[in-house]
This record gives structure tokens, sequence and C-alpha cells, in this order.
């Protein structure tokens, strides 16, 4: 069966929650779900916290982001767990088999804060632990966790990104929106956000930001009473010299020779209807 590791209400199946504090007061390990790729597939605060640290605080550390894909991709083509050491760190990377096939990847590693007591062997049998339980909720939850590609349900990344395309539309206005921001408002990260958002609407966070600003200053631009300026400032460009930009990029004329068209275009309407 096709499917995308976009697992239905991850962060409010109480039994996975309940999995995830037993798990840790058992054994003194963390969890988290992540796509054969290695990229978070649940909103961070859900994750354990040393993985949610790991994945934000080394995000743009090449070697450990090298770490991750690779085994990653190990777990998911051989389907066994899949052990990796980072920094005196031990991280197993378990895979997730539906039907004899990998969905995904639980990056599990150990949640107290001085890691270096921690032993191989001891990882090694949490993580088949882990493997056991989680496996088994899958197995049998299969119908309500993953969603499959015939779903006509949104998907839960569809739904984050109709949720930041209506925020979006109501904000564009503010100076200070930003990718950070917006990902924060659907509860992703922003690098996890930004992909979705492009893999939906086929275009990036800033184009379609700058799209509903100079959709919304060309109507703007239709009122008399209202200089350049002014309709920079109220679309959330503090640099009108550069809104004038951005505008004649977009629109392929600047601000004035726009509304000098659209209104001769009103006047000859008139002309004609009179």
């Amino acid at each position: 069966m096709e499917c995308s590791l976009a697992i239905k209400g991850i962060a409010s199946t109480r039994v996975l929650q309940e999995v995830e504090d037993a798990f840790l007061k058992l054994t003194g390990m963390e969890f988290s779900f992540i796509d054969l790729k290695g990229k978070p597939v649940i909103i961070p605060q859900y994750a354990g916290h040393s993985c949610k640290s790991l994945i934000s605080s080394k995000k743009k550390d090449q070697i450990f982001l090298d770490l991750v894909n690779k085994s990653c991709a190990s777990a998911g083509s051989s389907k066994r767990t899949c052990f990796a050491e980072y920094n005196k760190l031990q991280i197993a990377f378990i895979p997730i088999v539906i039907e004899e096939k990998a969905i995904g990847v639980i990056m599990m590693c150990p949640g107290q804060a001085d890691n270096s007591g921690v032993r191989k062997e001891q990882v090694k049998n949490a993580a088949e632990l882990l493997s056991i339980l989680i496996n088994y909720i899958f197995k049998h939850e299969f119908d309500f966790l993953v969603v499959s590609e015939s779903d006509k349900q949104f998907s839960r990344n569809q739904e984050a990104v109709l949720k930041a395309v209506a925020f979006i539309k109501k904000n564009y206005h503010d100076k200070d929106i930003s990718l950070q921001k917006v990902a924060s408002e659907v509860s992703l990260s922003h690098y996890y956000f930004s992909h979705i958002f492009k893999d939906e609407l086929k275009i990036t966070f800033i184009e379609y930001l700058t799209k509903i600003r100079m959709e919304a200053a060309a109507k703007m631009l239709k009122n008399r009473n209202l200089n350049v300026n002014q309709i920079a400032y109220a679309v959330g460009y503090q640099d009108p010299n550069y809104f004038s930009k951005v505008f004649k990029r977009y629109m392929k004329t600047s601000p004035i020779e726009y509304r000098n068209s659209v209104l001769k275009k009103g006047v000859e309407k008139q002309i004609i209807t009179a």
C-alpha cells in the first residue's frame, strides 16, 4: 500500500504519549518520529526533549545531518535498527515497518542530562523494546495513525498549510511577518514548514507572501487618496523604494504607471458607458 508518514493525530494519540512517558521512566530513553529522510514528522514540542534539542540545535551541522540521513536510509532499506554515535552520544534509528515496508523511523537517544555513563548495551536493549512496542501499535492501529494516499481527508501537512495561508492573508501587512513566525503559528519547525509549504503550493513562502502583498497593493493603488509611500507601509514594507522595485518586478510596471493605467481605463470605461 502506498502511504506517507503523515501520522494522523500523532501528537494527541494517548497511547503513544503514554508509551513515551512510560518508556522514559523505564529506560531513561527518549524518542521522536522522523521520516526516511531524517526530518521530524510531528510538531517539535511533542518530541522528547533530548531528541528535540538534537534536531533543532544540530540542524546546521552537516556532519550530524549526514549521519541522520545515512542512518535513516540504512534502517529503512534493511528494516533493522541502526545504531550511531555522535559526540559520544549513542543514538538508535528504529524502522517503523507496515506491510513489510519501512514508512518511517524512530530516533531514540538517552534523555538524561549527562549521557556519558550510558552504555551501548543499554541503548541496544532499549531499542529492541521500543521497536516491539511501536511496531505493535502501528500494526494494530494502522488505519488510524497513517494517512494513505487514497485518504480523502486533508493530511496534517495540508491542514498546516491552509492555516498558514489564512494567517498570511490576515497579517501580510505586518512588517515582522516571517517564515519563522508563521511556522510557529502552525506549530512546526521553520525548515520543515518551508518544505511542506512549497510542496503543497508549488511556491516558496516568500514568493507567496510577495504575491499577497502585491495583489493588496494593486487594489490600494486604485485609491487616489493614497500615495505610494502609504501603500508600501500598508502592505508591510518599511522602504518605499524597495517596495516599488518589488512591485515593478512582480507587476512588470511601476506603482505610478500601474495607477495611471488603471485610472485611465476607468475613465475610458465611464466615457463608453455614458
